[in-house]
């Protein structure tokens, strides 16, 4: 019996058959994507074993991606799920960025990274399975990451955070800047990227310092560990501060250059939700948002569905993506709006549950067909955190 078999085990005859079945698929579908090398050769990150993406279409590791597989396979494999993180430490430039993706060939894209999601990863795969050796090894190089991301991203001139990419051409920074966020063509970029401060972002940073302070205090350092929540309760303030959008009743991001709110509502204005710094006055008007049909209920398209720039097959620009989707309703869940969240979380792994042969990429956001990829890992990682993750609380 494998690791996940024995894991899987413990659900069985204990959860409704469906929920058993969707599990199932789910931890399979992450094993079913760990790269093989051809016989007589190493992939690039080796001794590391690396999942992709889908093995139907991506040969290689990318970055945010890794942090979500860590997550799903820490539940049976935390070793496997720790290789998933040091794969890409290892490769970590002496700026202290991580490269964006190490291709099966051994290209490596490093003049961008992709959301600082990493470092919260790792707290998770510690909390599941603490490991002292670990811990040593990562947290200077996520003290540089973090170091990067204030020094080159924007945290120390303006003490919020941006994206961007290290390319001397103004083209192929923008597009790379863009594919630094994770959303790629999202409608969110339409109007520029280098001096818009996301949401998710700056959220995501949030979750950094608490990562940070985690292991801080894991590794007994009590100095860096009040530091680094010091850092994560002045950047909280200064979201609630300034990325709250009174006129439009909701968290959007935010032009520094044109002075203006960027009119694309999304499941990124919910990440306030996630984090937990969201008042809940101001948590109450998102909850009234999700449940409008105009804007996500049911489909938590990646751009409400009233934005004029909605495509439903677009990519970034209204296809329903369950990592974002999961943020947003878990988010709603932990604040007590349990009807919408409950409600949004039952359609989804509907349209998980009615694609038998894979879990895909995306959905569309009104009919719930697949799209994208077929045996996507991230969507099984977030399949998974829908059932077994779902209750108020941060056991994530």
């Amino acid at each position: 019996m494998t690791a996940c078999d024995k894991w899987l085990s413990q659900f069985y005859g204990k959860r409704p058959y469906e929920e058993y079945s969707l599990l199932d698929r789910a931890a399979r579908t992450l094993l079913g994507n760990l790269l093989v090398p051809p016989e007589g050769k190493a992939l690039p990150w080796a001794p590391w074993r690396g999942i992709t993406p889908s093995v139907m279409g991506f040969r290689g590791v990318w970055n945010w991606d890794s942090a979500f597989h860590a997550v799903g396979v820490s539940r049976w494999d935390a070793e496997l799920a720790r290789e998933q993180i040091l794969m890409f430490l290892e490769r970590q430039k002496p700026s202290g960025l991580l490269p964006d993706v190490v291709f099966e060939d051994g290209r490596v894209v490093d003049t961008f990274g992709k959301p600082p999601v990493m470092p919260w990863a790792a707290m998770i795969v510690d909390r599941r399975e603490n490991n002292d050796a670990f811990l040593q090894a990562i947290y200077p190089k996520f003290v540089l990451y973090e170091s990067h991301w204030r020094k080159n991203r924007g945290g120390d001139e303006h003490g919020l955070f941006n994206y961007n990419a290290d390319h001397e051409s103004p083209e192929t920074r923008l597009t790379d800047a863009k594919y630094e966020s994770g959303w790629d063509n999202s409608v969110r970029w339409d109007g520029g990227i280098y001096e818009v401060w996301p949401v998710d972002l700056n959220c995501f940073m949030v979750m950094l310092y608490q990562a940070l302070a985690y292991m801080a205090d894991r590794l007994k350092l009590p100095r860096d560990a009040g530091r680094w929540e010091n850092a994560g309760v002045e950047l909280s303030r200064r979201i609630e501060t300034r990325l709250w959008d009174d006129a439009a009743g909701t968290y959007l991001d935010f032009d520094f250059g044109k002075g203006t709110f960027v009119d694309a509502l999304s499941p990124a204005s919910f990440m306030p939700l996630y984090v937990g710094v969201a008042s809940k006055a101001r948590a109450g008007a998102m909850a009234r948002l999700a449940a409008s049909p105009e804007k996500f209920n049911p489909g938590w398209p990646s751009i409400a569905y009233d934005n004029q720039h909605f495509d439903p097959k677009g990519y970034w620009r209204g296809r329903t993506w369950l990592n974002v989707a999961y943020f947003a309703l878990k988010g709603l869940k932990d604040y007590g709006f349990d009807d919408i969240a409950d409600a949004g979380r039952d359609t989804l792994l509907s349209w998980v549950r009615n694609t038998p042969a894979y879990i895909h990429e995306n959905y569309h956001p009104l009919t719930g067909a697949p799209l994208g990829a077929g045996q996507f890992s991230w969507s099984a990682v977030f399949t998974l955190e829908f059932l077994l993750n779902w209750t108020p609380g941060r056991s994530l």
